[in-house]
């Protein structure tokens, strides 16, 4: 008999793995709380369901499997609820524990499909690099013009903005990335800078130098052309996967910075699922999902941002302290 497939956009969520004093295991977060101060809060701390729900934490999923690239799912069981507290800006994460599942070999997260049944025939489908011009770091941590690229792709190419952009004052920077199912292309997602690069630069000052920059994460539409799917540029997102079964492409999935959304995939485009976050992030924290070129040493914030397009494959990072 055929195995189940992917659930819903609105069934899937994203569970990480901790490796930390305050707690070892898998959680799944669920809530933020904005606060006006977290002194006096413990960084980590276990409260029971009565606290969670008071506190606005929508009620742990019955029956969660968590999924890797090229692994069976897991049938995890959701244990206690958590509260996780983030200074600046002061917020508060909650979430329930996760057990049942060994922990994961290369991953820190992986994505948490809700279903009654075990989604067997549901796979997760990672991006690929298909194009780039981005430059290089040499050993003193130095950037330099680029001297390769790959052009971005003709179905792609209409989406970018129109700069003036001429070196040696200027130097347009891009990556692209693509996600395929049965050799087809079903999203992509990339970056496009414009990096001002002032007359005899220091490269010391290479991270102050000013870019305008460009993003976004794309599916085909009904007639085959991108469609554009991210629609806050104050909190862009960035591709990550994109589940499939036996029907082809079901759910597109896109991370933030402390947040993440999900879309379901039709032939006629995309749906919003959800837009979960569970960690609220510096504006800081967005800026610098979107930059590429030199390559700078961030500040220290509440939700690490997500890596920007080029990796071949796009994954959140651990909020957690």
């Amino acid at each position: 008999m055929p195995g189940v497939g992917c659930p819903t956009a609105a069934n899937t969520y994203v569970a990480y793995y901790l490796k930390e004093q305050v707690h070892t295991g898998w959680v799944l977060p669920l809530f933020d709380a904005k606060l006006a101060s977290t002194a006096n809060l413990p960084d980590y701390v276990k409260i029971d369901p009565a606290e969670a729900q008071a506190s606005g934490v929508p009620a742990a999923p019955a029956s969660v499997w968590l999924i890797l690239p090229g692994a069976p799912p897991c049938k995890a069981t959701a244990g206690g609820y958590y509260a996780a507290k983030f200074d600046e800006p002061p917020n508060r994460a909650y979430g329930v524990e996760l057990e049942g599942c060994s922990a994961p070999q290369n991953d820190e997260e992986a994505l948490a499909l809700i279903s009654e049944q075990p989604p067997s025939e549901c796979a997760v489908a990672v991006p690929h690099p298909i194009a780039s011009r981005l430059g290089q770091m040499d050993d003193q941590h130095h950037w330099h013009r680029p001297t390769q690229e790959t052009p971005i792709p003709a179905v792609l190419a209409p989406d970018v903005p129109t700069h003036e952009c001429k070196a040696p004052g200027c130097e347009m920077l891009w990556a692209f990335i693509e996600i395929d199912v049965g050799k087809q292309p079903v999203a992509w997602g990339g970056a496009v800078n414009w990096l001002q690069v002032p007359t005899s630069a220091d490269p010391a000052t290479q991270c102050q130098w000013p870019a305008e920059t460009y993003s976004g994460f794309f599916v085909p539409g009904s007639d085959g052309k991108p469609v554009k799917l991210d629609d806050d540029p104050a909190r862009p997102l960035t591709l990550a996967a994109v589940l499939a079964d036996r029907s082809g492409p079901k759910v597109a999935m896109a991370y933030g910075a402390g947040e993440y959304a999900s879309y379901d995939l039709a032939a006629t485009g995309a749906t919003l699922g959800h837009r979960v976050t569970w960690v609220a992030a510096p504006p800081e924290a967005y800026t610098a999902a979107t930059r590429i070129g030199p390559e700078c040493d961030q500040p220290q914030q509440a939700a690490p941002s997500p890596p920007p397009p080029p990796p071949a494959s796009a994954k959140p990072v651990s909020p957690y302290p």
